[in-house]
């Protein structure tokens, strides 16, 4: 089995039987990294976090073409440049949903070979499949051109990334011998998406499986977590973040779990978690805290939003769709009259607020959650305009 930047306190998996790579259990999500505070990625700052955790034996980082409007990539690439190239795999998606026609792939490609200043990827994914861009993929004929760039070894493995239910899952599966995959799964969405039957369907067939939202994009630890939750954990003495890690990695199938951290202490703390990580090593207490924590977020949170801000560019009228949502969630989950999230929204430009939401519905189409985001959206209005003047 091949491995590369193996450190002795790191943890590595084999990443299903179609490959010969070990994956380090915690790879790098390139998602999130530090921005400044206009909103770009701090590019100082984001190559020190993903070389703190490559130092300490990281060897898998995840991009996308879409993310940070390609900044994520340039990055991703400078870091490389910096010594890593040979020494970490590099995972990239291709925007399916942008793809009409065979060789609607290159242009997107070429631009990534050039962002990541690599003549290979290592790992590369058709990006967020669901039934509805599983149908562009293959007008597309992606497929075949996997297997073209795969003979050209521009693409060392073909993959893909997953948003829909399992059923959509196990067609998408079926139809290629693909060597590894990516969904998203954690302790309070076990049996949402791909799920762990999905998970399991995968596993079995030799597939890798990497793990996304393994936090649920921080929904599931530190402030954003709602208080309800968070007292379950302080009163049985589990850390969030540790309890919510170690539930994946307790189970055998998932090989490396992707966490978008932001903040060097983040790193530290993943780092941390993972020395010890295995099956077995779940507490009972853990676990039942979890199950506790799983269900009072299903009777508790109305509106599952992972803030990825897939749905924000497509919005006509730049409606701030994670933003509202964050808030009213955080509104809902303590005593409506003693929260600041309505003064806040008021703070919020015209244009920015729930009210402002045509009922175009395009926004729907990139919801990696499914969210009825129009009809959410009315909701919003309605708890939080119900006492403004209206023109």
């Amino acid at each position: 089995m091949e491995i590369r930047n193996y450190r002795p306190t790191m943890r590595y998996r084999p990443f299903g039987t179609r490959t010969d790579v070990l994956v380090s259990m915690l790879g790098i999500g390139a998602m999130r990294l530090p921005l400044t505070p206009e909103g770009a990625i701090d590019e100082t700052r984001a190559i020190e976090l993903i070389e703190a955790g490559l130092e300490r034996g990281i060897n898998y980082i995840d991009t996308a073409y879409v993310y940070n409007d390609g900044a994520s990539e340039r990055i991703v690439g400078d870091t490389l440049q910096r010594g890593w190239r040979d020494k970490v795999y590099v995972a990239t998606k291709m925007p399916v949903w942008e793809l009409e026609k065979p060789g609607d792939q290159v242009p997107f490609f070429r631009t990534q070979l050039e962002r990541l200043r690599v003549d290979q990827i290592d790992f590369y994914l058709l990006h967020s499949l669901n039934a509805r861009y599983w149908q562009h993929a293959l007008r597309s004929e992606s497929l075949a051109w996997l297997d073209e760039e795969k003979r050209h070894g521009r693409i060392r493995f073909a993959g893909f990334s997953f948003h829909d239910d399992v059923d959509v899952f196990k067609t998408i599966v079926d139809a290629y011998d693909w060597d590894f995959c990516q969904i998203q799964y954690n302790y309070a969405q076990h049996d949402i998406q791909a799920g762990t039957r999905g998970l399991q369907y995968a596993y079995e067939k030799g597939i890798g499986v990497a793990i996304m939202e393994p936090l649920f994009g921080g929904f599931l630890t530190g402030p954003q977590m709602p208080p309800g939750a968070s007292q379950l954990f302080e009163e049985n003495g589990v850390n969030p973040v540790a309890g919510a890690l170690r539930w994946i990695w307790n189970q055998p199938e998932p090989a490396v779990v992707l966490s978008g951290m932001s903040e060097k202490y983040q790193v530290k703390e993943n780092l941390r978690i993972v020395e010890t990580a295995d099956v077995g090593v779940l507490t009972e207490r853990e676990r039942q805290v979890l199950e506790q924590v799983c269900r009072y977020m299903r009777e508790n949170v109305p509106i599952p939003c992972s803030k990825c801000g897939y749905c924000l560019k497509s919005c006509p009228v730049g409606v701030k769709i994670p933003v509202v949502f964050d808030l009213f969630n955080k509104h809902l989950l303590v005593n409506r009259k003693h929260t600041l999230q309505p003064a806040l929204y008021r703070g919020m430009l015209p244009s920015e607020k729930a009210s402002a939401c045509i009922q175009c519905g395009a926004c729907k189409k990139h919801c990696p959650q499914s969210i009825d985001i129009p009809a959410w959206l009315k909701k919003v209005a309605a708890e939080f305009e119900k006492d403004e003047p209206h023109d």
